[in-house]
């Protein structure tokens, strides 16, 4: 038999595809119940509300964003460019599909009403992930007779992120688009005088 918690968190968890696909608003209690493969009334048992339950999987999304955004930076059998696209991938691929869907601003937008971190931790996680890594590899280092940091390249490149969700509608333009700017991230900053 599965446990409170467990049933919640499964249940939580379900809910993140239906409010992508339909949004916040449009989501109805049935939607999310039939999602969870459990009858209205048994999901009203483990939330009361359409909003307590949409807390709770932005909390479950989040961690799990996070989580595998760490895990990416931590893939040392990786090179630095490999790295920081599958931190990427791992935490703004979500995004673009929501984006694709029309949603993702009603998603912010709800989720900065009931006061969940939707973007603030996932980004913070991100941001310092590109920090670490560009200087830790010495690619930061090119920059600074530009006057750049690595803070600076890591904020760029997440803009540029921010960017590409909104634009594109396949998360292979987004890739596409993302592998350029890490590449002139990487491959740039070096002044004439070096070549």
């Amino acid at each position: 038999m599965t446990s409170g918690s467990a049933r919640r968190d499964t249940i939580a968890d379900a809910a993140i595809d239906v409010f992508i696909r339909y949004g916040f608003k449009k989501t109805s209690m049935d939607d999310l119940a039939r999602a969870a493969d459990i009858s209205r009334q048994g999901l009203y048992l483990h939330f009361k509300t359409k909003e307590e339950l949409f807390v709770a999987a932005v909390e479950r999304m989040v961690s799990a964003v996070c989580t595998a955004t760490r895990a990416a930076f931590d893939r040392t059998d990786l090179d630095v460019r490999q790295r920081i696209l599958g931190a990427f991938e791992a935490c703004q691929a979500p995004g673009v599909g929501a984006a694709v869907h029309g949603n993702f601003e009603e998603l912010l937008s709800a989720a900065a009403t009931l006061n969940c971190p939707l973007a603030g931790r996932i980004e913070q996680v991100l941001a310092d992930g590109i920090e670490q890594v560009l200087a830790d590899s010495g690619a930061a280092d090119r920059w600074r007779s530009a006057g750049l940091s690595a803070r600076d390249l890591a904020d760029h490149l997440h803009a540029t992120s921010f960017g590409l969700k909104h634009k594109v509608s396949s998360i292979d333009e987004y890739r596409a688009g993302l592998n350029t700017a890490v590449t002139i991230v990487l491959d740039g900053g070096t002044t004439a005088e070096q070549e």
